[in-house]
């Protein structure tokens, strides 16, 4: 073992030796001063210290009321942003829903519009068709009745009869090409 662990285990079960006089002990020293100004020296003490903490005291009252205040100006202030952008959302949201509405109404408006040209379209177009089917017909009869009698003068009524339903024919097509036109500008219209 060396020797530095010698004093280790010797000095680890003693207590160390106390100085029966030691130097800052003044109570055994005649000339040490009195213990009355230490009273006075412990009060001054005392009395700066209870200033000095009652001033620690109202200066950190004071950065607390400060601080309170700013963070209560500030809670203000955005809560006055907030309080803006939604009153500014809420009227947009409330235009929004006016202008949605109001483009509803005319499309509504523009589907009732387009029904009822549709069934007025499907009236005229079957009513032409019925034109159409009687032109044909008599035609056929006409056409029928000048097979059977061969003559001159059921040629120069052939000839009228072609005329005049070719002239009823051109008729019926312009007036579908017409409606036909009038569709596809509402499909232009609307698409």
């Amino acid at each position: 073992m060396s020797s530095g662990e010698k004093k280790a285990r010797e000095s680890a079960g003693t207590c160390p030796r106390l100085d029966p006089n030691p130097t800052w002990d003044d109570t055994k020293n005649p000339d040490a001063v009195t213990p009355e100004p230490n009273k006075n020296f412990l009060q001054g003490n005392s009395k700066r210290f209870t200033a000095i903490i009652m001033e620690s005291s109202e200066t950190l009252e004071l950065k607390f009321e400060d601080i309170l205040k700013v963070q209560g100006e500030q809670r203000q202030k955005l809560y006055q942003e907030y309080s803006l952008q939604m009153k500014t959302l809420k009227r947009k949201l409330s235009e929004d829903a006016a202008e949605v509405k109001k483009h509803a109404k005319k499309l509504a408006n523009i589907f009732k519009e387009q029904q009822k040209f549709i069934h007025q379209s499907l009236g005229i177009q079957k009513k032409r068709m019925e034109e159409f089917k009687d032109l044909c017909e008599q035609y056929l009869e006409k056409l029928v009745i000048l097979r059977d009698s061969r003559g001159d003068s059921p040629i120069e009524e052939l000839r009228r009869l072609i005329a005049t339903l070719e002239t009823k024919l051109l008729m019926l097509n312009r007036q579908q090409e017409n409606a036909a036109g009038q569709l596809s500008l509402l499909d232009l219209l609307f698409s």
